[in-house]
């Protein structure tokens, strides 16, 4: 049975969609306060199930998940409302370090709660302005350090508080501008006021804020471009085989993923069967965790009877028993449905999940090289978790790897061709991927 893989994009809409029936009976407000009961609940909730589901505790030998729980008991007590009491079960399962693996927020979140119009990037050890409100450039420049945020020096604050809190609310900034002068500056949280106003722009212009699910244009050298943003639709299967005649005319292609945030592996591997010089394509290879509860009990007496650390149902007893299951082998489409073209894909850290399924699906493809950077490496299905005060959250239950088992979870699928990424700060403008694969396209005979 096919396996899907939804991303972060997929689960988001879908939660919204189940929040906004709830929200239709019971508003929650993010100033409400919480009870004992709810907030212990939540936080037990996360706990129990991540001990249970979550995949990759090998990764971080040196984490004890209890004495993490127990670490964060007296901190959601802490917590005064439903806001605070979100960021702390966020901050709970950020301790897991996985991009499947998250705590979600409704609609009514975000019609309460906003951050001001100013991204903060860290580089070369500092908090640096990276982009903000076109209306603020003169005051706050670009690259300008954060020092401290509302009187508290800024990496203790980010750790501690949240760069987002209650709309309209103020943010007190000061900064060390390029040329080396302190200023003070007091921002809004009102980012999405500003875009709900229309007309707001970011400085310096982000090109991949407002791209399009699907686009197609013809380069020089009988060259098509086909730039894929999501998976996350089925319309980008049919406006893909759309312009399948026109890439025929041409002499290769040049397919750009690399702002694509995955979406449902089924639609990507559609695409995959067409331009693949393969008869088969294997997806993924992946294992997930498995309990019995029989085993564990048995395993329970082993452990106190055995004089060797080692012992029956040991696994069992550590919760690391494991359930493999090898990638699926799929028939690609007949020789007439094929592109039968070379393919460049360009790919970046921004390649997630099921994007990086279409990738693994075309391992091994002769007329197909990849060039960029190495994907995101984050991908896996994930468990959803209710929770209480209208919150769910997501834990990473299934375990990707490529088909021959190798892991590629945090270290991306790697491009054939490397070409470096930008520095954050670059004022290059070329598209030296997109270059790169044009050069790789004119040096086939």
């Amino acid at each position: 049975m096919m396996i899907r893989n939804i991303t972060a994009l997929f689960f988001l809409l879908n939660f919204v969609f189940y929040s906004a029936q709830a929200q239709q009976t019971k508003k929650v407000k993010m100033s409400d306060s919480v009870s004992t009961e709810d907030k212990l609940y939540g936080l037990s909730t996360l706990w129990k199930e991540s001990a249970y589901n979550f995949v990759w505790f090998d990764k971080f030998p040196g984490l004890n998940w209890d004495s993490v729980y127990r670490a964060y008991i007296p901190k959601v007590l802490k917590a005064s409302n439903v806001f605070e009491v979100n960021r702390v079960f966020t901050r709970f399962l950020e301790e897991l370090k996985d991009g499947h693996t998250a705590v979600w927020t409704n609609q009514g979140f975000w019609d309460e709660i906003d951050q001001p119009p100013v991204s903060l990037t860290r580089f070369e050890g500092k908090l640096l302005v990276s982009k903000l409100d076109s209306n603020l450039k003169a005051q706050l420049p670009v690259k300008s350090e954060v020092l401290k945020i509302n009187d508290r020096e800024a990496n203790e604050f980010l750790k501690n508080d949240s760069w987002l809190g209650f709309r309209g609310t103020e943010v007190k900034l000061l900064y060390k501008t390029p040329d080396g002068k302190e200023k003070i500056i007091v921002v809004r949280r009102n980012l999405n006021e500003l875009f709900k106003q229309g007309g707001f722009k970011y400085f310096p212009s982000s090109p991949t804020s407002a791209t399009p699910k699907f686009a197609y244009r013809k380069l020089k050298e009988n060259i098509s471009y086909v730039q894929i943003n999501t998976f996350s639709d089925a319309a980008v299967i049919d406006s893909f085989k759309n312009v399948m005649p026109i890439l025929k005319q041409n002499r290769a292609l040049i397919l750009d993923l690399r702002n694509n945030g995955g979406g449902n592996s089924d639609y990507a591997l559609e695409i995959a069967k067409v331009i693949t010089d393969k008869s088969y394509l294997v997806g993924p290879s992946w294992r997930t965790r498995i309990h019995n509860a029989a085993n564990k009990a048995w395993g329970s007496f082993d452990k106190i009877k055995s004089k060797t650390p080692e012992y029956k149902y040991k696994d069992y007893m550590e919760m690391n028993a494991w359930e493999y299951h090898p990638g699926d082998t799929v028939a690609a489409s007949p020789a007439v449905s094929r592109l039968n073209l070379p393919v460049v894909i360009l790919t970046s850290k921004n390649t997630y999940s099921a994007a990086e399924d279409f990738l693994i699906y075309l391992l091994g493809s002769k007329n197909i090289i990849r060039i960029g950077q190495a994907s995101a490496g984050s991908s896996g299905q994930p468990l959803r978790v209710e929770l209480p005060l209208d919150m769910t959250a997501r834990i990473c239950a299934k375990r990707d790897m490529l088909p021959d088992g190798t892991d590629y979870i945090g270290l991306g699928i790697q491009p054939d061709i490397q070409v470096p990424a930008k520095p954050v700060f670059s004022t290059d403008v070329r598209d030296k991927e997109l270059l790169a694969a044009m050069d790789y396209i004119k040096g086939i005979k």
